[in-house]
């Protein structure tokens, strides 16, 4: 009986489907934040915070599990089990953020940010072969900014440093994430490694002192070679650009639209941009156009199927 009533909740959750590209994804009964996509042959992995609605993320409880669904055309989901918990005797015993998944070496690997209760964040790792199940490859985070002279992150009390992004360039891998200088203001900050396992602080890739805090940074090279840098916060979804991938110049940045905080490529088509997003009003991901050939580019969501026909779907 308790097996059944297990399973049969699964499976009711498992293949409940809704107009997901008209009200956006998110698991029923849960809300969407931070989230990545991951195709791997066909199959899209989505892998996202997932909290209860009406609760804070700092209530200890919530947003302590990432949810994970698939879809091969954006307008069937599949929502699978949890796939990854706080380890409630870790450092990130609160609550985990912000998961960003790549593949190498004959597995997938997963930054996440792992939370205390009072908020105070890192950047740690887990492995999986399937994609379903994940490990941590180890009891300590891989990004420590309490010794880095250039951050404000202190050990306990709440301190920055989440929504990593990472890319293979140049034989090297660049981690991103967001974090806070040591004079109070919000920053992308870089880290590079060989091995995925050990990090080495490379300091702040961009930093306009405007705001406090950075959200859900994303490192995209543009057809003409340059490299564009996104991010949102207290602002809009915004982006700067820069010859390299390596330092963006701390100027005001370009805002795309200011009801978002994160965003993920799906694909390309040219200028045109098949990108997914989540919404600041009702957190759930919904698929958008983003057209740099547009006047004033921003992200306009596509509610109908014909809207993903240009990019294969």
């Amino acid at each position: 009986m308790d097996f059944k009533c297990y399973r049969d909740a699964v499976e009711s959750q498992r293949t409940h489907q809704e107009n997901w590209l008209g009200k956006g994804y998110a698991p029923r009964g849960l809300y969407l934040k931070d989230f990545c996509l991951h195709e791997v042959a066909g199959v899209w992995h989505l892998y996202h915070i997932a909290g209860t609605p009406g609760l804070s993320c700092g209530l200890p409880g919530n947003e302590v599990f990432f949810g994970h669904a698939t879809t091969r055309d954006f307008q069937t989901w599949e929502t699978h089990e949890a796939c990854f918990f706080i380890d409630v005797r870790g450092w990130d015993h609160g609550h985990v953020f912000a998961p960003y998944v790549i593949s190498h070496w004959g597995k997938h690997w997963m930054f996440y940010t792992g939370v205390a209760t009072d908020n105070t964040q890192r950047i740690g790792v887990a492995t999986s072969t399937d994609l379903f199940h994940w490990e941590r490859v180890s009891d300590r985070p891989v990004i420590r900014p309490e010794g880095y002279d250039w951050a404000f992150c202190p050990t306990k009390g709440g301190a920055a440093c989440r929504d990593a992004h990472v890319i293979e360039h140049n034989g090297k891998f660049q981690m991103y994430y967001t974090a806070v200088k040591a004079d109070g203001n919000g920053c992308v900050a870089r880290a590079s490694s060989t091995d995925l396992m050990t990090w080495r602080d490379e300091g702040v890739a961009y930093g306009f002192d405007a705001w406090n805090q950075c959200e859900s940074s994303n490192v995209q090279q543009m057809d003409d070679g340059h490299w564009r840098l996104f991010f949102g916060g207290h602002h809009a979804w915004s982006y700067v650009d820069s010859d390299n991938p390596f330092r963006w110049p701390d100027i005001s940045p370009r805002p795309i639209r200011d009801d978002i905080t994160g965003m993920e490529v799906i694909r390309r088509n040219g200028a045109r941009w098949l990108v997914a997003y989540f919404g600041l009003a009702d957190y759930r991901m919904r698929v958008g156009l983003l057209d740099w050939a547009s006047a004033e580019p921003t992200i306009v969501q596509i509610a109908e199927p014909v809207g993903l026909n240009e990019f294969g779907l």
